[in-house]
């Protein structure tokens, strides 16, 4: 994971706000049928669409930043969750010695629970269904502090009939991704498992909504009014607040990721 700094934070900003000025540039241009008279005018709506457009990001990407070092600092974890999985799953490499290859292809916590590119990896094959099952609900029960997490099922291409073990544990796995906030992501052979965090409470959307709404809708206020131009800042300054509110809004909705 890249740890990200404060001086990206206004790096990334400042990229997007002149990416997005210079575009406002060329729209203005274009929308007046390449009339380059009035390239004063151009620039202005350039300028205040890409510093409106730096600082908004800029208030919102840091707020997030402050909050989720908050997090961090306030959480504590005592055995690396590798370690923690590996012994969860201990009965069931146990179990696995019963199975009639154990003894070919053996399930062990070596060789089947690891790390692959910093993503938990738990790959299921040599195990039975019954012992799938088990390590399923381990995964599921785990859901609190397991994090992000990569199940590998195989495609049954070796199966002597159809199937069974990818599909019992999509089944099951879509049947708990709801209510444990997990996004679930199929591919040939695995499925990946990714908190999507829980959606904030109303107190916490409410303070969020009141310290980035007030920054940014006095910003798109300003913005859409001098955009209006003479003869129509009232009306630029009301959509520029519109806008800032929705926008406040669904910004202050983001879900924490875990």
């Amino acid at each position: 994971m890249v740890e990200l700094r404060v001086r990206d934070l206004f790096s990334l900003s400042t990229v997007l706000g002149l990416m997005v000025g210079t575009m406002s540039f060329f729209m203005y241009i274009f929308a007046n049928g390449m009339d380059v008279s009035n390239l004063d005018r151009a620039m202005e709506v350039g300028v205040v669409v890409g510093a409106s457009t730096t600082f908004v990001f800029l208030v919102y990407t840091s707020f997030r930043y402050v909050e989720r070092n908050r997090r961090l600092s306030e959480s504590t974890v005592d055995v690396d969750s590798l370690d923690r999985l590996k012994i969860l799953l201990h009965p069931v490499e146990e179990s696995a010695l019963a199975l009639p290859w154990a003894q070919e292809s053996p399930w062990t916590i070596d060789t089947h629970v690891r790390r692959d590119r910093g993503v938990l990896t738990v790959d299921l094959h040599d195990l039975g269904v019954k012992q799938a099952k088990i390590t399923i609900e381990h995964i599921i029960a785990s859901r609190e502090w397991i994090g992000r997490i990569r199940i590998v099922t195989g495609r049954g291409l070796k199966s002597k009939t159809i199937p069974k073990l990818r599909p019992m544990v999509i089944e099951r796995l879509r049947q708990v991704c709801g209510s444990l906030n997990w996004e679930l992501l199929l591919k040939q052979g695995s499925v990946t498992l990714r908190p999507i965090g829980n959606a904030p409470t109303v107190g916490k959307w409410l303070l969020r909504f009141i310290f980035l709404g007030t920054p940014i809708t006095v910003a798109f206020a300003f913005a859409f009014r001098d955009l209006a131009g003479e003869g129509a800042y009232d009306q630029g300054r009301q959509v520029g607040i519109i806008l800032g509110v929705v926008l406040s809004a669904l910004l202050a909705s983001y879900r924490e990721r875990q």
